[in-house]
């Protein structure tokens, strides 16, 4: 996309994050993507099965608080960028600043990727913009300052930081309906199976519970199994993606130019790995 002397890009969507706020944003990303994996090494660690109460509120306090948090934040700092023929331009919620491209000298990029891949500007007089910027693909964004003549851009969207969230980006976005299809509709697979068992090895039979306790009770046993299952499945795919993203990141700052291929590689693992690992550890039990 050329850098236009008279016009600007669309805005980019980015978030301006003062330092204080991008390490409290940090802090709560890692805590809510670090607490899933450690929860599912506790559940098959801990001796006898964890009640769901127990599950949920771990959940709640731990992953899904610190990460409602962290968006909150992104949220707050979130700004339009507009690349001009002779300046950036950032407005958001009551901000609105005008850098020159001719007094950024140098763009260094986070070596953390927290909150999300970015990176500060620094000037000509040597000091760093007051904000860093931070997108979910940058590449976009760099590209329009390389484009506008800020070079050190050009050398900056090469970094593994980059090539990784650009990467991510290429290989798509999930939506709420690919979250509720992986662990909703799909924990009903192993829900009825284990729910058929549970009503036969407790009950006699399937509806042995429905005729000995009535209808209540019975769709309340099912309720708990499904989003019990529903509840493990999402643990046993958080280390798969812990694992698979920290692949992803170490093939980005080996080999820069195969961390498409990494990206691709690692997602039809944790495909693989949920899609026919989770039936064959269902039915595991059953065969032995």
């Amino acid at each position: 996309m050329p850098f236009s002397t008279s016009d600007s890009f669309a805005p980019l969507h980015a978030c301006a994050y003062p330092p204080v706020w991008r390490v409290i944003g940090g802090v709560l990303v890692v805590v809510s993507r670090v607490s899933l994996p450690l929860i599912g090494v506790g559940t098959v660690t801990t001796d006898g099965p964890v009640p769901l109460i127990v599950l949920l509120r771990a959940l709640l306090v731990c992953a899904l608080l610190p990460a409602l948090a962290a968006w909150l934040i992104e949220r707050a700092f979130a700004v339009d960028v507009e690349l001009h023929a002779s300046a950036l331009v950032l407005h958001g919620r009551g901000l609105r600043m005008e850098i020159p491209r001719t007094a950024i000298a140098a763009v260094e990029p986070w070596t953390t990727p927290l909150p999300g891949p970015g990176f500060a500007l620094r000037m000509q007089s040597g000091r760093r913009f007051r904000y860093g910027l931070q997108a979910a693909d940058p590449a976009a964004l760099l590209s329009g300052l390389a484009d506008g003549g800020v070079d050190p851009a050009r050398a900056a969207a090469r970094h593994a930081t980059f090539v990784y969230a650009h990467a991510k980006q290429i290989a798509g976005q999930w939506r709420w309906y690919h979250v509720l299809t992986k662990f909703v509709v799909f924990a009903l697979l192993p829900t009825a199976v284990w729910f058929y068992a549970h009503q036969h090895i407790a009950y006699g039979g399937l509806l042995g519970q429905y005729y000995l306790e009535g209808l209540g009770p019975y769709l309340t046993t099912f309720i708990v199994s499904w989003s019990l299952t529903a509840i493990y499945l999402l643990l046993y795919a958080s280390l798969w993606r812990a694992a698979a993203e920290g692949v992803a990141l170490l093939a980005a700052w080996i080999v820069a130019r195969h961390a498409l291929r990494a990206r691709r590689g690692v997602e039809l693992t944790c495909r693989l790995a949920y899609y026919a690992g989770v039936p064959l550890l269902v039915l595991l039990p059953f065969l032995q």
